[in-house]
């Protein structure tokens, strides 16, 4: 007797459940037979969890045109061997509404077919428990078809609410019988006349992913159900879900596909959501990835929005809540870029996913992660390149030699990677993301100097210029030298690429704890979900420092000139903020030398022995674009103490010096000040 294994399942957003028992009168003789369909109405239950000691109720619909034989499901908990369970007859007024939805598919409701409506109640499981099972009907010709596999997670109802966007899951779940399932469809509707015409769309997504299945791994989220109360959505659930929900930590899964990508309007409640709740945020891997082909538009394959232009700095984005606060300005770089002839520089992507690495993982703060001291992966695990200008100048150094040696050794990946996405979106950019090795984009962020009215950056014997409102100017200035301090990097691999990246902003009220974990954690094991684990604790412990004194304490060098024509005016304008200012003279300036933040007004030529000290904190070359008149305002650091900032507001003589006072003071403003305080907080 032959058997084909040919799955379907009603692909729908809403949790299906149940059709009624129909017995219509079968033809003595039919023509050319078909397999039987199974429609499984709840694959997928709400968050992809079902509570504890809870039953779990599948409902199936059958139809087939000589006569079943066979229906149920075979289920597994936790990878173990696969168990069979017989369907029993389901009543019609179990769910009479999910009825008329399923039945309205069909294109016409005269036909003879043998059909059955049935249910499986899967048993009861402890919190941890991973459940995969799958519906199968076979008829009496001995066919039998297969529905893709369903999932879901038991968690543990009284530990922390951990939110988990994920929607790859669903899509894993597809993939496993995909071949027989893209056959199924288009049977559906020659045999069935059951409406599937919606699913083809689905079916261009998942047959690139049968192709390359290494870029669609499982996320093993049962090791947090244990002791976590888990909720597994997709990203457009999001909004409703933080407001149901409510959870303490919101995990964002390697959310790389443009399909994936969370709607601005959702990113900005979501940041509200962490504010208002002082919630954490965990990002893994591809979320920040942001490939894009420039034929003759721009044409997206990432998730761009997560990394955010230069309205970031006003509203918000993933990457700047994650303190990569610099990816904005590289994406307006690269927007620029287009418009002056140079596409080639926009397709290099700033974050580069799905480069595989089999070095080891040393944790370099065990305050965060107290589980282990070192992750070694008994596999490749796949990392993203593209954080690593957050790190100190020589293990920038280090990192350039390692990661650009490696380009041979990962470039058949990048090219799979590049493969999968032509197959996905019909563009990809193999050659500008084996570039992005060469640490291309990272040098513009390093070798871009601000000016006092513009960005310059080198592109190649070229100047890229980048105008913008002086608040944004000033925030890339001050970001240009703090960006690193404002984050920890908590484990570090040897090969520079795997990293976990952690942000407090201890320093604010309705402030939150974040992290960004460069690898795929989520399709590791026990050992690398008790990472994790580590990491959901400690964002969601955020406690704001309690302190009576300013943060943010400034001591204004200038001489009585330089004082009167706007020192006054910008302690005025400070102080609105909340900063403590101390006026220094110079005579008394070498017991202010050692303070945290110093401002400085006048040039290498000021009076009273000021600008013997600003000789101190500029270059030869700075202090003559200050005599020319060509810069005058300047952010150095650690001039004569450690984590110091210097500001130099200096004109070719004091008229000028007031006005670069004013064009400074033009671009503070409290996200300003809220980045001098995280920097100095303690």
């Amino acid at each position: 007797m032959r058997r084909i294994h040919i799955p379907l399942f009603l692909l729908m957003i809403m949790i299906l459940t149940a059709l009624p028992p129909t017995h219509a009168e079968v033809v003595a003789l039919v023509k050319n037979p078909r397999p039987p369909v199974i429609v499984v109405g709840n694959l997928y239950p709400k968050f992809l969890t079902v509570s504890p000691n809870i039953s779990y109720t599948v409902y199936l619909y059958g139809i087939d045109d000589i006569g079943i034989v066979k229906m149920g499901i075979y289920y597994r908990v936790n990878r173990g061997n696969w168990k069979w369970l017989y369907a029993s007859e389901a009543t019609v007024n179990e769910n009479e509404t999910m009825y008329n939805i399923i039945t309205s598919r069909f294109l016409t409701q005269k036909f003879n077919f043998t059909t059955f409506y049935g249910k499986v109640a899967i048993p009861p499981q402890p919190p941890g428990s991973l459940v995969e099972f799958k519906a199968v009907i076979e008829d009496k010709e001995g066919n039998i078809v297969e529905s893709p596999v369903g999932i879901y997670f038991v968690p543990n109802p009284g530990g922390k609410k951990i939110l988990i966007v994920d929607p790859s899951l669903k899509l894993w779940g597809m993939v496993q019988n995909l071949k027989d399932l893209d056959l199924m469809v288009n049977l559906s509707f020659e045999r069935y006349h059951y409406n599937m015409s919606d699913y083809k769309d689905v079916l261009s997504i998942l047959r690139p992913f049968g192709k390359h299945p290494d870029f669609l791994s499982f996320h093993n989220w049962q090791y947090l159900a244990d002791e976590y109360n888990i909720a597994v959505i997709t990203s457009n659930e999001l909004s409703s879900a933080l407001e149901e929900f409510k959870p303490d930590v919101i995990i964002l899964s390697n959310l790389w596909m443009k399909e994936w990508e969370i709607s601005m309007k959702d990113i900005y409640k979501l940041l509200r959501y962490l504010r208002a709740n002082n919630a954490g945020l965990i990002v893994t891997h591809g979320t920040l990835y942001d490939g894009t082909v420039f034929n003759n538009k721009l044409i997206k394959l990432g998730s761009s929005k997560h990394i955010g232009g230069f309205e970031a700095y006003k509203n918000g984005s993933i990457a700047t809540a994650l303190g990569l606060e610099l990816l904005p300005f590289i994406e307006e770089v690269k927007l620029k870029a287009i418009e002056l002839g140079m596409p080639y520089l926009a397709e290099i992507p700033s974050i580069l996913p799905f480069i595989p690495s089999s070095a080891k993982i040393g944790i370099k703060n065990r305050e965060i992660i107290k589980s282990t001291s070192l992750l070694e992966f008994t596999n490749e695990t796949r990392t993203a390149f593209g954080w690593q200008y957050l790190l100190p100048p020589k293990s920038l150094k280090f990192a350039k030699d390692r990661i650009r040696s490696l380009k041979l050794d990962v470039k058949d990946d990048i090219k799979e990677f590049a493969e999968l996405q032509e197959e996905l979106f019909g563009n990809s950019n193999y050659l500008k993301s084996v570039s992005a090795l060469d640490f291309t984009l990272i040098d513009k962020i390093i070798g871009s100097k601000i000016l006092d009215d513009k960005i310059s950056i080198p592109v190649g014997f070229k100047t890229l210029n980048l105008t913008a409102s002086q608040e944004i100017i000033e925030r890339i200035r001050l970001l240009k030298a703090i960006n690193p301090d404002i984050i920890d990097i908590v484990a570090l691999s040897t090969d520079y690429m795997g990293a976990i990246i952690t942000r407090d902003q201890k320093h604010r009220g309705d402030g939150f704890r974040s992290a960004y974990v460069s690898f795929e954690v989520e399709a590791g094991g026990k050992k690398e979900f008790k990472v994790l684990k580590d990491l959901i604790e400690w964002t969601s412990e955020f406690r704001p420092i309690k302190t009576f004194a300013p943060i943010v304490q400034t001591v204004i060098l200038a001489n009585d000139i330089d004082w009167e024509i706007k020192g006054k005016e910008l302690k005025k304008s400070l102080e609105s903020f909340g900063v403590m200012v101390i006026r220094a003279r110079p005579q008394e300036f070498e017991k202010f030398k050692s303070s945290r933040f110093i401002i400085i007004l006048g040039g290498p030529k000021a009076y009273d022995g000021v600008g013997k000290y600003v000789q101190q904190a500029l270059s030869l070359e700075e202090q003559e674009r200050v005599i020319q008149g060509e810069q005058g305002i300047f952010i150095k650091r650690d001039v004569w103490t450690e984590k110091q900032i210097v500001i130099i507001l200096a004109g070719k003589d004091r008229n000028q010096t007031g006005k670069k006072v004013s064009k400074y003071l033009s671009g503070v403003n409290e996200e300003y000040i809220d980045l001098l305080a995280e920097f100095f907080v303690e």
